[in-house]
């Protein structure tokens, strides 16, 4: 029987080679030092953000209408072959409208990747500013319409609703809607995957600051 005997480490950290063994870290008082995953995925480089590609600019990424087989996503994530990705945080931020008018919001998921063409494609960012992985999903925004594969699974995570008049029309003082893992149970996308979100509205003319993170692993690490 091994004996695995902690460490207290407060007041300076001790950094270990990759690979290395080392002692459970604990606080003077013997609990247990654990980090926040979601936080410890971002430290570890695994955490990824799409969202407006110029920060300043408000998108208007919303149609009048899913499409047949729900081929009209706002914004898409595609998780290929031989990677597994889950979101963590969705944030859309209504700026502004032409017309009031209610707004639907819908999150889906499907096993395979579904986009076909048109949108914007969006680089993912690493939430770790020294880039030590790169993404390998692809992502892209309705500013200009995207055309998706016909929908295979019809399954849906999470929907709301901004009603007219919760969006003024001359400026947005209404609160994100925020979707978070730490409030739901996240999908596991495991490749070939996607999620799409859909905005719908009758005119389609509503401005938007968005946020997509999701967490990505192999799937050799996964499975």
């Amino acid at each position: 029987m091994s004996f695995m005997e902690p460490v207290v480490e407060q007041d300076s950290y001790t950094g270990v080679a990759e690979q290395a063994f080392r002692r459970f870290r604990v606080n003077p008082r013997g609990e247990l030092v654990v980090p926040d995953w979601m936080t410890q995925l971002a430290m570890d480089g695994r955490v990824f953000n799409a969202s407006n590609p110029v920060q300043e600019t408000n998108q208007d990424i919303s149609t009048t209408a899913r499409g047949t087989d729900n081929v009209s996503p706002a914004l898409l994530l595609d998780v290929p072959a031989s990677t597994v990705a889950f979101p963590l945080y969705i944030m859309l931020m209504p700026i502004s409208q032409t017309t009031d008018e209610a707004v639907t919001v819908s999150i889906n998921t499907d096993d395979g990747v579904r986009y076909s063409s048109g949108g914007q494609a969006v680089t993912p960012l690493n939430m770790r500013k020294d880039d030590p992985v790169t993404s390998a999903c692809s992502f892209y925004n309705g500013s200009t319409a995207i055309t998706a594969i016909a929908n295979v699974d019809d399954d849906t995570i999470w929907a709301a609703l901004i009603p007219a008049g919760d969006v003024p029309a001359v400026s947005g003082t209404r609160l994100p809607l925020i979707w978070t893992a730490k409030e739901a149970i996240p999908p596991m996308l495991v490749g070939p995957a996607s999620m799409l979100i859909f905005v719908t509205s009758a005119t389609a003319d509503t401005l938007f600051r968005w946020s997509v993170q999701w967490a990505e692993f192999s799937t050799s690490l996964f499975t």
